[in-house]
């Protein structure tokens, strides 16, 4: 929703200053930072922030979760702004003829239009995180369990088979498993992109 949301004031609200050039560019810059540093801000953020109002102590899915949305924000952004602008303006000047405000023709008009487009930004994102590790080792830790608390060190299938890889003796057969769960979980949510797409 805060990407959505920054698209939609980017795109229809904010004028064409320095200020937004250097928002957009400032975004572009997050887009490129690598997922190790991701990781070490959620040593230096998250995991403090979440320690200070849960009863958490140390890594925790919430602190991953937490590391993971700023990470996508720039992708979220940048792909939904591109979807509002590709809406042909004219369904912009003709709701406003009609007398409807610019918050109710966003939210009425641009939004429901350009819906196919944000859902499949956010599903291939979704499709990106799936594989994300770097970040995660140090905001949730590599902890296998099987009954797993928002507040709890976990681990993502991505982790798991680093671990898996990383012991003296490797295991080629659960690294093999978890990589084609990993790839058919990728392959549904293409489908969906493709499914999205052509509504």
């Amino acid at each position: 929703p805060i990407g959505v949301i920054s698209a939609i004031y980017l795109s229809l609200y904010a004028k064409d200053n320095k200020f937004t050039s250097l928002l957009r560019s400032l975004i572009d810059m997050i887009g490129g930072i690598p997922s190790l540093i991701f990781g070490l801000i959620s040593l230096i953020v998250f995991i403090p922030f979440v320690s200070k109002i849960s009863s958490s102590n140390g890594a925790s899915v919430l602190a991953g979760a937490f590391t993971l949305s700023i990470m996508l924000l720039p992708t979220v952004i940048r792909t939904t702004e591109e979807r509002i602008n590709a809406i042909p303006k004219t369904y912009q000047s003709a709701s406003l003829a009609l007398g409807a405000s610019l918050t109710q023709t966003a939210f009425k008009v641009i939004l429901p239009n350009a819906l196919p487009g944000i859902l499949t930004s956010i599903i291939l994102c979704i499709g990106r995180i799936i594989g994300e590790s770097a970040a995660l080792i140090f905001a949730m830790g590599t902890a296998i369990q099987d009954n797993v608390g928002i507040l709890q060190p976990a681990t993502t299938l991505a982790v798991h088979i680093w671990s898996v890889m990383a012991d003296e003796n490797p295991n080629f057969g659960l690294a093999c498993a978890i990589s084609i769960i990993i790839l058919v979980i990728v392959l549904i949510l293409n489908i969906l992109v493709k499914l999205v797409s052509l509504k």
